[in-house]
Order: C-alpha cells, then sequence, then structure tokens
C-alpha cells in the first residue's frame, strides 16, 4: 500500500469513529395528557432524573436530571429506552405543582417509533423495591397537603370539656369555657355574669314632653335624663330645636326661651339616650 493509500484509509478510519462518535442514542417519546381528579389540567412540571447506564446501542448516559414543564396537561418528554438498556436502568419522575411536589412515580421506556402514553411507560415500584400487597387503608401520605393540615389544626387543651362552649387558649389550643351556665362568654373567651361590664344605653324615640302647651308654659320634663345631654334632639312641630338658643336642659327638665314659647296646637317630640 503507497503512502497515499495509507493516508486515505487513515481518513476514512478516522470519519467513521467521527460519524459513531456523533450518533446520538435512539429515544422514546412519551406524550400524554394529564389531568387532576376535579377534571382540570394538571399544571406544573416533572423532574426526570435516572441513574447511570448504557443504552441499547451502547451509548453511555451518565447520572442526571432534566425538568419538563407541563402547560395545560400536556406532557412531552423524549427519553433514552431504559428497558433494552444495561439491568437496573429506570426513570424517577417527580410532579411538582403549586409550590412542592404532588406526587413521585418510576418509568420504564421501551423503544417504540411511536408516542407512549403515561401508563405505558409507569411502574408499580422501582426496580429492585419490595412490592407492598393493596391495601383499602388510606395512608395519610396518600392525600395531598393533608399532613400538612393536621399540623396546622388545633389541639385539645387541658381545660377541654364537653358540653361546655368552646374557646381558644392562649397557645392556640381548644379549651372549654369556665363559669356557670348563666354566665355570658366575652370575645377574650373569658366570662362573667351577662351584662356586668358593658351597660348598654336606653334609646328613647319621639318621646312627648310632659307639660302644658298653651302659650305661656316653658317648663317641661322627659320620663329619663338625656346621658349623655348632647344625645337630646328635640323637635317642635317638626323643626330641630337648638339648645341654647330655643331651650336649656337641665337633667330631665327643658325650659324654652321666651323665642320659642310654645303654642297652643304645637306638637313637641323628644328622641335621645338614657342611662339605664
Amino acid at each position: 500500500m503507497t503512502h497515499f493509500q495509507r493516508l486515505i484509509a487513515g481518513f476514512a478510519l478516522a470519519a467513521t469513529f467521527a460519524a459513531g462518535a456523533i450518533a446520538a442514542p435512539p429515544l422514546t417519546l412519551v406524550q400524554d395528557r394529564l389531568f387532576k381528579a376535579d377534571g382540570t389540567p394538571f399544571t406544573g412540571s416533572a423532574v426526570i432524573s435516572w441513574r447511570s447506564f448504557v443504552a441499547s446501542d451502547g451509548s453511555n448516559i451518565p447520572q442526571n436530571s432534566v425538568t419538563v414543564q407541563i402547560i395545560g396537561g400536556v406532557l412531552n418528554a423524549r427519553l433514552v429506552p431504559t428497558t433494552n438498556a444495561s439491568a437496573g436502568a429506570f426513570y424517577s419522575v417527580r410532579f411538582n405543582a403549586d409550590g412542592k411536589t404532588q406526587f413521585t412515580e418510576s418509568w420504564a421506556v421501551p423503544p417504540s417509533a411511536l408516542p407512549l402514553q403515561v401508563r405505558h411507560v409507569r411502574l408499580e415500584a422501582p426496580p429492585g423495591a419490595a412490592v407492598q400487597p393493596p391495601s383499602s387503608l388510606i395512608q395519610i401520605g396518600d392525600v395531598t397537603g393533608l399532613a400538612e393540615a393536621l399540623v396546622e389544626r388545633p389541639l385539645k387543651a387541658l381545660a377541654y370539656r364537653s358540653s361546655r362552649t368552646a374557646v381558644i387558649d392562649s397557645n392556640g389550643d381548644i379549651a372549654g369555657a369556665s363559669g356557670i351556665p348563666t354566665d355570658c362568654i366575652r370575645v377574650d373567651g373569658t366570662s362573667g355574669p351577662c351584662g356586668s361590664q358593658i351597660a348598654l344605653p336606653l334609646f328613647v324615640d319621639m318621646e312627648p314632653p310632659t307639660g302644658v302647651v298653651n302659650g305661656v308654659n316653658l317648663v317641661f320634663t322627659l320620663n329619663q335624663a338625656p346621658a349623655p345631654a348632647t344625645s337630646l334632639h328635640l323637635f317642635r312641630n317638626g323643626v330641630l330645636q337648638r339648645p341654647s338658643v330655643d331651650y336649656v336642659l337641665n337633667g330631665n327638665a327643658i325650659t324654652f326661651l321666651s323665642v320659642s314659647t310654645p303654642q297652643t296646637g304645637d306638637q313637641l317630640a323628644a328622641t335621645y339616650r338614657a342611662a339605664q
């Protein structure tokens, strides 16, 4: 073989090795539409991870992971088949939504020229893991968010008692209200005799003051003394009278000033608050 022929053969061999080096392993498309149990599309991401394995064509697949976004429930993931790869090859898939992991499952992907759905690649358990027998009991971890909700729920306090009004104690736990059955419960959880803390005012509406309406009499009385005095609204023929201009109030006594003397036939009415 001449030098030129050896040179040509070397180039051909190098080209063969280069073509093999850049050839990618075959891929299988996992394509599906995912939904929540309420029928709404699952939106989030799938983190697909794997340990190192050798593909069927001899390609070395180092340990790594890839994140696939799931928008409107649509999942598309192209993966190297594992069913015809080195022993123990599989994918671990972690589905994330609402800022946390919702569930994790394992995939064994066969070679396929057509797209496969998730049900075609899902494993009941990772290879080598012990398969648990079916159970009719639902575990806390099987319900998304249940463990967190149980941690946040209030607990029974030492002061909890049946047939008592429930109150929240200083630790945020549920306790039973103390006191006797006729007590009232306040917003801070304490109890005491009803009305012992706050005396509600008495509201009087359109009370006719007692007195002779004859164009001469100036003094009239109310059944109660307005408390406060500024709560009194005194009307003469429907017109609001002005204190210190039309009348003066002293306790429950109203004294009209001469410029506003009630005339025969006038109608007087008073609205006010009073202490009970």
